[in-house]
Order: C-alpha cells, then sequence, then structure tokens
C-alpha cells in the first residue's frame, strides 16, 4: 500500500509541492510567492486530501492555500476525505476552519457522501458539525434520503437524534417513507415507520 501510495503521479506531486512551499517558507519569500504567479497546488492539494496526508495538507494550509477550493465537480478536499474514509484529514480540515456544508455541482453535502459510502465515524464527525441536517441537494433529498436510499439504517436513529426530519418531502414530492416503499424496501419502510416517519 505505501509503495502504491509513493508511485502515485499525484502523490509524487503533492510531496515535491509540499518540499517547494517549505523552501518557500523557511526562506521568508512568501510575499513575493503569492504575487509572482505562484504554482498550481490543486492537485496536489486534492490528493493529499483523497490520500489523508494531513501532513500536505497541513503545510498547504500554512502556505495559505484556499482551503475551500472546488474541483471541477465542485468538490472540496473536506468533501474528498469524506469520501475517501479519510478521517485524520477530515478532521484537520474541519479544524482549520473548512466549511462542511459546502455542496457539490449537484448539491450533495460530505455528509451525504458518507452516507454514500457507509462510513459511519466519518457520517457521526459531520453531523457533529454545525451544518443543517436536513440541507438538500438538487433532487430535494437529505441525509435521511441518502440513509434511506443506500441502506444505512443504522444511521436513520443518529440522523433523528439531531434533528433530522425524517418526513422531509423533495423534489419529486416523496419523503424517505415512500421513496422506501417506492422502492420495495421494507427494512428501511419499517425502520423509518419505528422512527416516527409517516
Amino acid at each position: 500500500m505505501q509503495k502504491f501510495l509513493l508511485k502515485s503521479p499525484y502523490l509524487a506531486g503533492a510531496l515535491l509541492a509540499t518540499a517547494m512551499l517549505a523552501v518557500i517558507l523557511s526562506t521568508g519569500s512568501i510575499a513575493h510567492a503569492e504575487t509572482a504567479n505562484p504554482p498550481d497546488y490543486a492537485d496536489s492539494w486534492f490528493a493529499a486530501a483523497r490520500a489523508g496526508r494531513t501532513d500536505i495538507l497541513q503545510a498547504l494550509i500554512d502556505a495559505r492555500f484556499p482551503i475551500e477550493s472546488t474541483t471541477a465537480e465542485g468538490y472540496t478536499a473536506l468533501t474528498l476525505s469524506a469520501y475517501n474514509h479519510q478521517s485524520a484529514a477530515l478532521a484537520l480540515l474541519i479544524e482549520r476552519g473548512a466549511n462542511a456544508c459546502t455542496a457539490d455541482k449537484r448539491g450533495n453535502t460530505a455528509l451525504m457522501g458518507a452516507l454514500f459510502k457507509g462510513d459511519a465515524d466519518v457520517a457521526r464527525t459531520l453531523m457533529a458539525t454545525s451544518c443543517d441536517i436536513d440541507q438538500a441537494n438538487n433532487a430535494g433529498e437529505t441525509a435521511v434520503s441518502f440513509a434511506t436510499l443506500f441502506g444505512r439504517l443504522d444511521m436513520l436513529p443518529l440522523l433523528r437524534e439531531h434533528g433530522a426530519d425524517l418526513n422531509h418531502i423533495d423534489a419529486n414530492g416523496r419523503t424517505p417513507l415512500a421513496l422506501a416503499i417506492e422502492q420495495h424496501n421494507s427494512s428501511a419502510a419499517q425502520a423509518l415507520q419505528q422512527l416516527g416517519a409517516q
């Protein structure tokens, strides 16, 4: 695994970028670097988030890399760390002020991604932020919708504890319970009903 990570072209670039930043920071020439066409560290930033390289993320944050930068799809480093099960990177980004509520181009949040991927630890971390637990994507789906759609039924009680609306209506006029029934998912329907969904 370690050999694979070191051979990745993104991580090789990230390591080079980190080394370059260390030189810039140690020589005190950061002010000049900001005005003289600085190198683009975006690939290194996002690769570090995917791989959980907190050392690289920290170096780039210290060098004032924009923490809310996004990929072409609208993913932030925080979202990528959540999607890739990188709990330490996620915690660092939250601690350093990354917005856990930022949605991608489809309106999906990091919490929705964690539920889709089935990462309960990452989902719990994201539920503990100040984000609206009922933040909806472009289809009007919420975290409860994702837990229902992707069989993360163990997360439904925790979502409810955090104030999630189990009867939220999506853009197609469906509640999570209606969605479960439409998909013939009796387990999800039963779990929602036991929690009081209608």
